[in-house]
């Protein structure tokens, strides 16, 4: 991986310590570019023979969809576009079937909580998976659920801590009492080698607009084969719609993941997503992942040199490190002046996010410390 190189594709590294990628992430020039193909065909109406605008942006969105199936090592029909992540995990929410006594289990520090409008008028009780000594333990969920458990959710990457789950273990847990496993994945997909087929997980759904480099306004939904059928679209529109009567546009395959968008997609967005995709895979996750998990030790072992208190026990195989910190607000604040980004929250104790990506270096981590 020639580090020097990619960093030319972000301009920003130039002036910045950048260290931030778990809020939001850089753009390379090639996703800038995407935006600006996009644009400039709908600018000059520069299509394709006797394409439409509408048949181009759509033939995007299908190239789009197949290259994120195979980035997370599904099938193209498992994966609908959405607007962000929280919408996805929406979208399985409403679409399951709810009983009174269902209940359903999730991490006390869940972005997203597994506590909505819809299970709470379901009469859904809401069971909270705590952290001992900051860490989850496995052994403390599959004390949670039991045969009434319709769904367990959980970050693969915890944004507090970088606590990286095993979702593995999860899904044996969910599975062994007939309950689903709802993953938010945003803070793992692009900075990880992940393959959710292999996982055994039912629904993912990420943002990539962090980690994958990619735009805001757009994420992605998976839902595993087996339960596309059992699960109804919570909106329907023109895209997905049902009615018999005339439809000016080709009808959707109610057998696909494709079921679940209802309406215009973010088709700006599907420009600037395909040369974000095109970008990681020229790089290879395996060697993304790599160098991220390398940079995430380096991190943690230099604040431990520091005597910062961590908030894990031991690296945590992501690319987020989390330290307590008094007065984290002002810090950040402070080091944002230097042009160091950072992450400082005073919600579940006051404390300092590292959070790094592949196009980081060890320089970048050793300004970081040297101004703590």
């Amino acid at each position: 991986m020639d580090v020097s190189a990619i960093r030319r594709d972000f301009p920003v590294l130039r002036d910045w310590v950048y260290l931030d990628n778990a809020f939001v992430g850089l753009m390379p020039a090639q996703v800038r570019d995407g935006y600006s193909g996009y644009v400039d065909q709908w600018y000059t109406f520069d299509t394709t023979g006797d394409r439409t605008i509408l048949q181009e942006w759509l033939a995007k969105a299908r190239r789009v969809r197949e290259m994120a199936a195979a980035f997370i090592h599904v099938s193209a029909e498992e994966v609908a576009f959405d607007m962000c992540t929280g919408s996805g995990l929406n979208i399985v929410v409403n679409g399951t079937e709810w009983r009174r006594g269902d209940n359903v289990v999730f991490p006390e520090w869940e972005h997203n909580p597994l506590h909505t409008h819809t299970t709470a008028r379901h009469g859904v009780e809401p069971r909270v998976w705590r952290p001992v000594k900051g860490v989850f333990d496995t052994c403390d969920l599959e004390r949670l659920v039991d045969d009434r458990t319709r769904l367990v959710q959980v970050s693969q990457v915890s944004y507090v801590n970088g606590q990286r789950i095993d979702l593995g273990e999860v899904s044996e847990a969910a599975h062994s009492h007939g309950a689903k496993v709802l993953v938010d994945a945003t803070q793992a997909v692009g900075a990880l080698d992940v393959d959710y087929r292999r996982d055994g997980v039912d629904y993912v759904s990420f943002a990539p607009y962090k980690y994958l480099m990619g735009p805001a306004g757009l994420s992605f939904l998976y839902v595993k084969r087996e339960n596309l059928a059992e699960l109804t679209p919570d909106r329907t529109g023109w895209k997905n719609q049902i009615w018999g009567g005339d439809n000016p546009e080709d009808p959707v395959d109610l057998g696909t993941a494709e079921k679940f968008e209802y309406g215009t997609l973010h088709f700006q967005g599907m420009y600037a997503m395909e040369r974000s995709l095109e970008y990681l895979n020229s790089v290879g996750i395996g060697q993304v992942e790599k160098r991220n998990l390398m940079l995430s030790r380096y991190i943690y072992d230099r604040l431990s040199s520091l005597g910062k208190k961590l908030w894990m026990p031991s690296p945590s195989e992501s690319t987020i490190v989390s330290y307590f910190q008094e007065g984290a607000l002002e810090l950040a604040a402070r080091l944002k002046a230097m042009n160091i980004k950072v992450t400082g929250r005073s919600a579940h104790g006051d404390h300092i996010r590292v959070s790094n990506h592949f196009y980081n270096t060890k320089e970048d981590v050793d300004r970081l410390m040297e101004n703590l």
